[in-house]
């Protein structure tokens, strides 16, 4: 997902996802679940010139595309909790599949994915197979809310809807289960070789799911 300091090569699960660490640190927040307000302003973020091709992203800041990654800050509320970034939901659902509710309160009082990220690694009874059929899911539940619920959902929606057919590739060099396990400099040569890219097509379901959405609105509105 986000940027990591560590490779790694493996395609299949383990109790340390290969989600990644950013430079970019969020600050311990007051209150439980609630993000520090380190977000630039998301009307910042704009597409590149392309309009065909794959979308490349990787870091939450600094690139066009930066909102499509599982770190960009992105607060909203779900069932009367707080939820900063995607990647936060992420790994609190994680803990709670494995019913592992100390690390998932643990997680709550933190606003640092990085902080998510390495709790994530903690989960009691954690069991392979069990995450491999059920991470996908979660990531998409945990995109859908960031872009229906958060505070910048009308925002990021544009933005995601934005990017038309395009396909969104995370180009991180150290993730092939998320990511491509390449970065966007010589990905498409290396395209053969890419990994499975979960991030990418989770965010491409949100998408679809969003037009859709919008589709039905329209009718409705036309019907009326």
């Amino acid at each position: 997902m986000a940027p990591s300091t560590r490779s790694s090569t493996k395609t299949t699960s383990t109790n340390s996802d290969t989600t990644s660490l950013s430079p970019t640190k969020m600050r311990k927040s007051k209150g439980k679940g609630k993000a520090a307000a380190t977000n630039p302003n998301i009307s910042s973020a704009t597409a590149d010139a392309e309009t065909t091709g794959a979308i490349f992203f990787w870091r939450e800041y600094g690139h066009a595309y930066g909102f499509l990654s599982q770190w960009y800050e992105s607060e909203w509320e779900h069932e009367g909790t707080s939820y900063i970034s995607a990647e936060m939901w992420m790994m609190v659902e994680k803990a709670r599949l494995f019913g592992d509710e100390d690390v998932a309160q643990r997680m709550l009082l933190e606003s640092d994915p990085k902080t998510h990220k390495v709790l994530g690694r903690q989960v009691a009874d954690f069991d392979a197979k069990v995450w491999d059929d059920n991470k996908l899911r979660i990531v998409e539940e945990g995109n859908w809310h960031k872009f229906t619920k958060s505070k910048q959902a009308e925002e990021l929606q544009k933005l995601l809807l934005a990017t038309g057919d395009r396909e969104l590739v995370e180009a991180s060099p150290f993730d092939k289960i998320w990511g491509i396990g390449f970065a966007e400099k010589g990905a498409e040569r290396n395209r053969h070789k890419w990994g499975q890219n979960l991030l990418g097509k989770a965010l491409m379901t949100v998408r679809e799911r969003l037009r859709e959405q919008e589709e039905v609105a329209s009718i409705e509105e036309e019907a009326a």
